[in-house]
């Protein structure tokens, strides 16, 4: 028992020795382990939180339309061209552009241009050569309604947005003509208060009267302008046509080209031009042809003599579109004086509109009609059956009749009643053609258009 107690003592001292011994070896295996486990980055991976489970978010979006526009886009703003000059561009002169190979287009700003007066003093149905006259041109801006094209027209679309607004003349029966007492007071009125060289003689192709019947028709409401005349030739130029020849095998108009002196209208070969100035004044020097082809293009057409002179005076037979008397402040003739010389925009005398609420149809520019021209005329028609119906003028002639008087003529020309004539074309390119010429067209009535007398209704004609 002795030797177990011996032995009892020594086997605890052992068990100390052993754990000392087992401690150290330990110690340095686990701090190898730690070690290469944070060389490996496992450590650091039992540091961080493991990742979530992937979460798929929907996002409902909700698109609202609404009447405000996108302001990084273009807006539909309309263009609006107006003819009034810019009052700081400078003044140039017109000038003559030769064709070359390589046109480019123009703009041209001139408010003074220069006129050619035709002086009335010979028998009616001359119209003697013109002379030279400087005039300043008024640049006011007078924008006229233009009249609707109804969706399908044949119209070309460049001439739609400028179109003149036609006004509804309503048919009926009315005396054209006048008498000779009518003409001799006229010519002591020429003579003695405004200083002209009137005589009798001028007037008896006006006679005698007769009794005429028309249907309704249409006249558009102002002369054709500068504006208008000059987008035609464009489009006659775009369809490969040219002012030379391009209306019905003749000149349109001149050009500076062909009178450099007297034309204003300018072509470089690919485009014509006019003076900013004279955009809303009337295209003048146009020949007959010019102005046929230029309302027969928009589906119009000359008016007749007939349909004229009752657009002009109406039912009660009066002298000047506004009345029996004249007044010097209800047109554009040579009188008042004190006025420069030329042309006005159309439309500037409201008071002085007829019966049809028709404007300027005394003085500005003499108008071509589609008659022909012959002296006698009249006396055949008033030997025919009473009324005559729609009469539409000789089948032949060698000049076309011209109504209204001009800017250069004396209110005795600017009567109502009035005739003159003139050759429809110049005999060369480059001859003399009256500057006191234009035209306005005139329509047959839309069927589907509501017809009021003598309202501004503006609707689409038909083609003759």
């Amino acid at each position: 028992m002795g030797q177990y107690g011996k032995l009892g003592k020594r086997r605890s001292s052992g068990r100390w020795q052993w754990a000392i011994v087992g401690f150290f070896p330990g110690l340095l295996c686990g701090a190898t382990v730690v070690l290469s486990l944070f060389l490996s980055g496992l450590l650091n991976s039992f540091s961080t939180a493991a990742p979530a489970t992937p979460v798929v978010i929907t996002q409902v979006v909700a698109v609202v339309y609404s009447p405000t526009p996108d302001a990084s886009q273009p807006t539909a703003t309309p263009i609006v061209v107006t003819a009034t000059p810019d009052a700081a561009a400078p003044v140039q002169q017109v000038q003559v552009i030769a064709p070359s190979s390589t046109p480019t287009p123009q703009t041209i700003v001139s408010p003074t241009v220069a006129l050619v007066a035709s002086t009335p003093g010979a028998p009616a149905g001359n119209l003697t050569s013109p002379g030279s006259v400087e005039a300043t041109v008024a640049t006011q801006n007078n924008v006229l309604p233009t009249a609707p094209v109804a969706a399908g027209s044949s119209v070309p679309a460049a001439l739609q947005p400028i179109l003149s607004q036609l006004v509804t003349v309503q048919g009926g029966e009315f005396t054209m003509g006048t008498t000779p007492d009518e003409v001799l007071r006229a010519v002591d009125f020429c003579v003695n208060v405004h200083g002209g060289n009137c005589q009798e003689v001028y007037g008896a192709d006006s006679s005698p009267t007769f009794r005429v019947r028309l249907d309704t028709f249409q006249m558009e409401a102002t002369e054709v302008t500068f504006e208008q005349y000059v987008a035609f030739l464009n489009y006659l130029r775009s369809q490969g046509r040219s002012h030379r020849d391009g209306c019905q095998g003749f000149v349109c108009v001149q050009t500076v080209n062909e009178n450099p002196t007297e034309a204003v209208i300018t072509f470089d070969s690919a485009n014509y031009n006019a003076p900013a100035g004279l955009l809303r004044h009337p295209v003048y020097a146009v020949t007959w042809y010019g102005a046929a082809t230029y309302c027969e293009t928009i589906g119009r057409r000359l008016p007749t003599e007939a349909e004229w002179e009752y657009a002009a005076r109406g039912v009660d037979g009066r002298i000047y579109p506004w009345g029996n008397d004249w007044n010097d402040t209800l047109s554009k003739t040579r009188f008042p004086r004190d006025l420069p010389p030329g042309t006005v925009p159309v439309g500037s005398y409201n008071g002085g509109a007829s019966p049809f609420l028709v404007q300027d149809m005394a003085g500005n520019v003499a108008e071509w009609v589609s008659d022909w021209y012959t002296e006698t005329w009249y006396s055949e028609e008033a030997a025919q059956p009473q009324p005559v119906v729609d009469p539409q003028g000789p089948p032949i002639g060698l000049q076309k009749v011209l109504r209204g008087g001009s800017w250069d003529a004396l209110p005795f020309f600017a009567r109502t009643v009035h005739r003159q004539s003139a050759q429809p074309a110049p005999e060369t390119l480059a001859a003399s053609f009256p500057r006191s010429i234009g035209f306005r067209c005139a329509a047959e009535v839309n069927a589907s258009a509501p017809q009021t007398g003598s309202s501004s209704t503006t609707t689409t004609a038909t083609r003759c």
